[in-house]
């Protein structure tokens, strides 16, 4: 188990050091403790226990694939700032800015239109970045 351990801090090192950790922290988090209950379920002959969490597993892996909850918060961000699903970062930025002419509050909107705007911005930004970087 102790190994186990091991293999999973460092897995969790190099995913940090590559950037792709914290945005798919719940994704790597949920696999992480299911390989790990699996893998104790195996190491104490209970097969069958080990095979329900490897399916767990994998099934928040394809939940996780098809975007899940997330699809619906990224079309929520899109349709504040009016831009399509796969919008490139230059697009969002722009209506961004266009959208906080009118919603900061110096410009006469409010403070909770100007956040709801940045928050929709850096969903949709993290998004087009996660694009990009597994087109690579």
């Amino acid at each position: 188990m102790g190994l186990a351990l091991i293999v999973v801090l460092g897995l969790a090192w190099w995913l940090h050091r590559q950037g792709r950790l914290l945005p798919n922290l719940m994704l790597y988090g949920g696999l992480g403790a299911a390989g790990l209950l699996a893998f104790r379920f195996l190491s104490t002959g209970r097969f069958v226990p080990a095979a329900l969490v490897a399916a767990g597993g994998w099934a928040w892996w394809m939940w996780n694939q098809q975007g899940g909850q997330a699809n619906g918060e990224l079309a929520q961000a899109a349709r504040l700032l009016g831009v399509a699903l796969d919008a490139p970062s230059e697009t969002i930025w722009q209506a961004w800015r266009q959208a906080m002419t009118s919603a900061h509050p110096d410009a006469g909107g409010t403070a909770e239109a100007a956040q709801a705007l940045t928050a929709a911005r850096d969903l949709l930004i993290m998004a087009a970045e996660k694009r990009r970087d597994s087109a690579d």
